[in-house]
Parts: structure tokens; sequence; C-alpha cells
């Protein structure tokens, strides 16, 4: 093989292979935030509702529980819908994990430290790192007996 067929037949070969990468890179999602719908988990099963046990889950002031992709927690005492908030469950700034920090009366992501309040409005942005984040989406509850129920809108 002379020296001009091996130049041509390694171009091929490497163009061949960078095609190929190329490719295989294109077919990827190039969304690197969380996703906006909710995540399948343990007390939802229909996408549309999250559903919690108000006998076993947010018995007191300042608990939480997390179900179909929802964080829900207890603001005030009683069984009525205003006891209680629900909000999605990861942030909307880079999908760090939401808790309700009942001693600050506030929402915060554990990746970042972003915090929200019960209406969903951000109190301060992501500490550490560039960008911003957005309003959190607060769903409306309702209760039948011990169930707790989020309408996923």
């Amino acid at each position: 093989m002379e020296r001009d067929e091996f130049i041509k037949s390694l171009g091929l070969g490497l163009a061949l292979v960078c095609t190929g990468s190329c490719l295989s890179g294109c077919g990827k999602s190039g969304n690197d935030g969380p996703e906006d719908k909710p995540d399948p988990g343990p007390g939802g099963g229909n996408t549309n509702t999250a559903t919690i046990d108000l006998s076993t889950d947010l018995k007191a002031i300042g608990d939480q529980a997390k179900a179909n992709g929802v964080l829900f927690f207890r603001i005030a005492a009683g069984n009525t819908a205003a006891s209680f908030v629900a909000t999605e469950s990861i942030c909307p700034h880079q999908g760090g994990n939401l808790v309700w920090k009942q001693a600050d009366n506030r929402i915060q992501c554990q990746l970042h430290f972003s915090e929200y309040a019960t209406n969903g409005s951000v109190l301060q942005g992501p500490q550490g790192t560039t960008g911003n984040t957005r309003t959190l989406k607060i769903y409306s509850t309702s209760i039948s007996g011990t169930k707790l129920t989020a309408t996923i809108a």
C-alpha cells in the first residue's frame, strides 16, 4: 500500500467514526434541568393527582411527605385544605430535593439553597452557582376522609 492510499483510507475511517459519534450524540436530549412532570412514586399512581394518608403522614405542624413528585407539608392545625401546602418536590433550578423548613416558614432546595414562600414565590435564588430559578408550582389540595390529594395541573 502506498502512502497516498494509506492516508486516504485512514481519513475515510476517521470520518466514519466521527460521523457515528456525532449522530449518536445528536439523538440525546440537551435538557440539563429537571422535567416539570411529576415522577411516579408511592402514594400516587395517577399522574394527575398525588395522595397521602393523613392518618399516618402530616400529623403535626411542620411535618412533610412526598408522593408522586409532590411535596406535601402541614402549615396549620386542623384537617382542612388550608392547613396544607402541596408543591413540586424538586427544585426547578437543577433538580435538588425540596424540603419544608418549618422554623423559617419556607421551602428550601437542598442542592443550592434556593428558598421559596408557601405561595411558590422565590425568596432567595441559588447560592454558589450561576443561574436563577422560577417560582414553584403550588397545587390545589382537597381532603376526603383521611386522604389529602393534590391535583397536578
